[in-house]
């Protein structure tokens, strides 16, 4: 039977074989065999779909409809919403499947929150904006707003879709970009995640769109499907997979952004004008028609997995381990050992600024986190629209937070960089985030390791109440504790959350208690009632983290002025004294400090900041 009259359905392992030069690694998936690569560049694929990039006469993709044929402005603000809801629908179930690359249980929550700051760009643009627009808005949006490696990788797949539409490319070339442009974001790919997902549902679109008689609807049910075996697969691909017995978290949120397309696409459309050029817009056998104007989102079919995530058997040893193909070089799946931090920033530049050839700056800040880190992800690049800055939002996974911290400064130098936004990657999601702010590194460490979310400012700016606001709405948490700092306090703060859950149209947005911590010494003094709380079962920690704040007394100075002022303070009496100290403090002053605080019958802690100068920040409680 020809290939073109067959009504079977072709599978994931029948028509995808990419290549990488001599370091093809065959991966033995359960239902059939698959070569994997480190990049798209020269991929090639199997018997039943032309290669990937180089349309051929037998199989003329370049006459496939292109996006804006296949996603006007209607459609594009519906798959916003729908993906968004579909991911916030799911991402519990996500999460709990997150073993890799690190098993901290939020790829659904990222991938989700990611989506949702694109959605809500795109509800932001101008009503009469078109779909290529709505969708340049939507990777923006997704990029500055993206969380986690998940979130991250996503947001620059949504941007090469951007790119491929701004462009007036196919379906199935816009599919081939995004996955091509994801997997070079990522510093070493590894097999059977979110990548390959993407790579099997640009190959199967493609496959899809080349058969005689082919619709929309069978392209993009292609590629859903596609990304539906590629989830399948991924457990008895890569080892901590089939150890835990799940598939890939990442590869099933694709899953769902990528019904949720089809599913606009074809029902969330104004009425069709001609028909596209190469596909019939006309329903095919059991396709839904494509909706008029008056189509609700309410009216529109449940974008659903359709995947069981659980309980699959597979052979860890047929499966790869991560790394295996770097030597000793971390990879995308560096696994969290001990002591490690996430850390993430945007990085703005004038358009059109000099010194990096196109391509120049993802590449070597790209190299610059690999040299200290894991789990690298560059995303982003010049402006897709006219007059934009170029943004790149950056990734690493790293147990070095010097370092880390140390090419973000550095980068200041060359643009702007945002607060870096940091989290330790050994702390559970457990009962209200916590959201605070210090420019002093080793303090930032250790709020961190107390279960925090730490935004690390990197210029004169600072941060601002709304970078706190949306580190708190995109938390991921029922509840959100936030210490204002100078320049933030309690009221610009809970001003600036409001606004942001107004935008969203979040039903579920989260509870927010802000709280005012002027100076370092509050900060530090709520590390230590983070610390008590995790010991007390079903804790109140905003109250405990209110309490700690309400009996603190404080003050900032430097090394000269604070014996005199630790005096004045425990002159109104005290148990507990706090210090924290810069660089360039003289070594004694801390014990000459210790002994005023134990004439007064007042324990000292002393904790040194790792910032830079000779300031002094005392608290007293009790």
């Amino acid at each position: 039977m020809s290939r073109g009259s067959s009504s079977r359905r072709t599978t994931t392992t029948e028509y995808l074989t990419l290549w990488a030069g001599s370091n093809v690694r065959p991966i033995t998936y359960a239902t059939g065999r698959i070569v994997l690569v480190g990049t798209m560049g020269d991929a090639t694929v199997g018997p039943a779909c032309p290669t990937l990039g180089r349309p051929t006469k037998e199989h003329p993709v370049a006459d496939a409809p292109r996006v804006t044929d296949v996603l006007d402005a209607v459609a594009v603000r519906a798959w916003a919403r729908l993906a968004t809801e579909a991911l916030g629908r799911d991402r519990a179930a996500i999460d709990r499947v997150n073993v890799f690359p690190v098993a901290d249980g939020d790829t659904g929550t990222n991938m989700f929150l990611t989506l949702r700051e694109g959605a809500r760009a795109v509800a932001q643009a101008p009503g009469d904006a078109g779909s290529a627009a709505l969708l340049r808005h939507l990777a923006r949006g997704a990029l500055l707003g993206a969380r986690g490696n998940s979130g991250v990788i996503l947001s620059e797949w949504l941007r090469g879709v951007a790119i491929a539409a701004t462009r007036g490319e196919a379906v199935p070339r816009a599919l081939d970009l995004a996955a091509a442009t994801a997997r070079t974001a990522v510093a070493h790919p590894e097999p059977g995640t979110i990548l390959t997902a993407a790579d099997v549902a640009a190959a199967a679109a493609r496959d899809r769109a080349a058969r005689p008689g082919a619709v929309v609807g069978d392209v993009l049910a292609g590629a859903v499907g596609g990304a539906r075996d590629a989830a399948l697969s991924s457990v008895a691909t890569l080892a901590p997979l089939a150890r835990a017995g799940v598939l890939d978290a990442g590869a099933c949120g694709l899953v769902l952004v990528l019904d949720a397309l089809r599913t606009a696409a074809l029902q969330g459309r104004t009425p069709a004008g001609p028909p596209a050029p190469g596909l019939r817009t006309v329903p095919g056998p059991g396709e839904a028609a494509v909706s008029g104007a008056g189509e609700t989102m309410a009216t529109m079919p449940l974008v659903t997995l359709g995947l069981v995530l659980t309980g699959h058997a597979a052979e860890p040893a047929g499966a790869v381990e991560p790394g295996g193909a770097h030597g000793d070089t971390p990879g995308h799946g560096a696994a969290c050992d001990g002591d490690e931090f996430e850390a993430m920033f945007v990085l703005r530049r004038p358009a059109g600024a000099p010194e990096f050839p196109d391509g120049g700056v993802a590449e070597t800040l790209r190299a610059d986190l690999a040299a200290v880190g894991g789990s690298v992800v560059v995303v982003g690049g010049a402006g897709l629209g006219g007059g934009e800055d170029s943004a790149w939002q950056a990734h690493v996974h790293t147990p070095d937070l010097d370092a880390a911290l140390a090419v973000a400064h550095r980068w200041a130098r060359r643009g702007t960089v945002e607060p870096v936004h940091l989290r330790h990657l050994a702390v559970p999601d457990a009962g209200p985030a916590v959201v605070a702010s210090t420019d002093a590194t080793a303090l930032a460490a250790e709020l961190a390791r107390a279960g925090a979310v730490v935004l690390v400012p990197t210029n004169w700016v600072g941060v601002t109440a709304r970078d706190l606001a949306l580190a708190a709405v995109s938390a991921g948490t029922a509840g959100v504790i936030v210490l204002g700092g100078a320049g933030a306090d309690q009221a610009a703060v809970t001003d600036a959350v409001a606004r942001l859950a107004q935008e969203h149209a979040d039903a579920a947005a989260p509870v927010v208690v802000t709280l005012d911590a002027p100076t370092d010494v509050h900060v530090a003094v709520v590390v230590a009632a983070l610390a008590a709380a995790a010991d007390v079962p079903d804790a109140d920690v905003a109250a405990a983290v209110r309490g700690a704040l309400d009996g603190l007394r404080a003050v900032v100075t430097d090394a000269e002025g604070a014996p005199a002022a630790l005096r004045t303070l425990l002159g109104e009496g005290g148990e507990m004294v706090t210090l924290l100290t810069d660089a360039s403090v003289p070594v004694g002053l801390a014990a000459e400090l210790g002994t005023v605080a134990a004439g007064c019958g007042a324990e000292c802690v002393v904790l040194a900041t790792g910032r830079a100068g000779a300031g002094v920040a005392i608290g007293v409680e009790g």
